[in-house]
């Protein structure tokens, strides 16, 4: 590692939340309660729990993002983000709430899951021998387990960031390189878990090697794009200044580019594989979503989540000019609840009874008023700790960098 001197700027206050956003985040929680209330106190039961599923699995990634991040920045040895650790470290504290809230989709299992109903289990061949793995013992088990685990590492990684403001040295980076390590491979199988069960089991007739993978994408470019809203508007208002500045933007917007890309790739070799393939239990998902009015929602997303983004990041301004970099992470942040939205408004309904496409009001009010939750949990979390890592053994050369 290379020894840059450079003189550090002076410490930076500790980071609390502007009141106009907190302002913002309450009024959307209760727009977001207000839209639920409204379904459920009009007997709309389906549309009500679809609605929370949508919330809470978006605002449950954001939470996962953190400490998936904070392992790929160790594991890489990515000094560039070590003034920015702060933000995926205060992401994590969303996990113990947001696990309880995504859990408590379990009390709308029978608005949501086929599976969920015993006769209709016995009555369906493929559904009785999935049924060792779908039936709800199983559900609270293992997404339980699941979540109990993304706290604990997220907990570890912070503890361990904590110890080292009070140490320094480099006993602490190297512990939380091991936790890194064991925490990608307990991720790998958590989260398709976690997608499993929430999202896919949905459309439980159908099959995809790839879902999790897809899940996977979404949480990355969803969590990067969180990451360069914050950074780029403390970067805008001098909030670190000196510690955070347009290099590190710069590599920061490239992983949301490169993400974006990841996408693309993943959601088209999806698509891809089953249209080839042509089997009946692949394309059923597709075909669904490209009948009874969806289909102009199908291919808006690529759009929304790619082929916008990935342009508008083409250019080096963009990248690390925050006042452009904004509205493009936003756009990918409601691109990621319109995919939300695919994946579960026509899984919604069978049959006879299938969902038609239409404007997700309440989908979205109810998505806004569980980010409005996040930001709020984040705002507090990220104010109680020193803004930056003062004594990582990195810092200076994180200083120092240039893209």
């Amino acid at each position: 590692m290379s020894h840059h001197h450079v003189s550090l700027p002076p410490p930076p206050t500790r980071v609390v939340l502007p009141a106009v956003v907190r302002i913002v985040s309450m009024l959307a929680a209760l727009v977001g309660a207000a839209a639920l209330g409204w379904a459920f106190l009009n007997g709309h039961l389906q549309l009500a729990w679809s609605a929370y599923l949508i919330g809470a699995f978006f605002a449950l990634g954001l939470g996962v993002f953190g400490a998936l991040w904070l392992a790929i920045l160790y594991l890489s040895g990515a000094t560039w983000s070590v003034t920015m650790r702060r933000i995926p470290e205060a992401m994590t504290a969303w996990l113990l709430p947001g696990g309880v809230l995504a859990m408590a989709v379990a009390f709308g299992a029978h608005s949501l899951y086929e599976w969920s109903h015993t006769d209709v289990v016995a009555a369906d061949e493929l559904l009785t021998l999935k049924a060792p793995f779908l039936n709800m013992t199983m559900f609270f088990a293992l997404v339980g387990a699941s979540l109990v685990l993304w706290v604990v590492f997220a907990a570890l990684f912070v503890r361990a960031s904590r110890r080292q403001d009070q140490t320094g040295g480099m006993a602490a980076t190297n512990a939380s390189r091991v936790f890194s390590a064991l925490f990608l491979v307990v991720f790998a199988i958590t989260i398709s878990i976690v997608s499993f069960y929430f999202l896919l089991s949905l459309d439980a007739h159908w099959f995809s090697t790839m879902f999790a993978v897809l899940v996977f994408t979404d949480v990355m470019q969803t969590g990067t794009a969180f990451v360069a809203v914050v950074a780029a508007l403390m970067l805008a208002t001098g909030t670190l200044h000196g510690f955070i500045n347009e290099n590190h933007l710069h590599s920061l917007a490239k992983m949301v580019m490169a993400t974006t890309a990841f996408w693309a790739y993943i959601y088209f070799c999806q698509f891809m594989l089953i249209w080839y393939a042509n089997i009946p239990e692949e394309t059923a998902y597709f075909l669904r979503r490209s009948a009874n009015g969806w289909l102009p929602y199908f291919l808006v997303l690529p759009l929304l989540k790619f082929v916008v983004p990935f342009l508008l990041l083409i250019s080096r301004d963009a990248k690390r000019n925050p006042i452009k970099l904004v509205p493009i992470a936003l756009l990918i942040i409601f691109a990621q609840f319109w995919e939300l939205y695919l994946m579960v408004g026509p899984a919604i309904g069978h049959g006879a009874e299938a969902s038609h496409g239409r404007l997700p009001f309440v989908e979205f009010a109810t998505t806004l008023g569980f980010l409005g939750l996040f930001t709020l949990v984040f705002g507090w979390s990220l104010g109680r700790h020193g803004a930056v890592p003062l004594k990582d053994p990195a810092l200076a050369e994180c200083l120092a960098y240039d893209s």
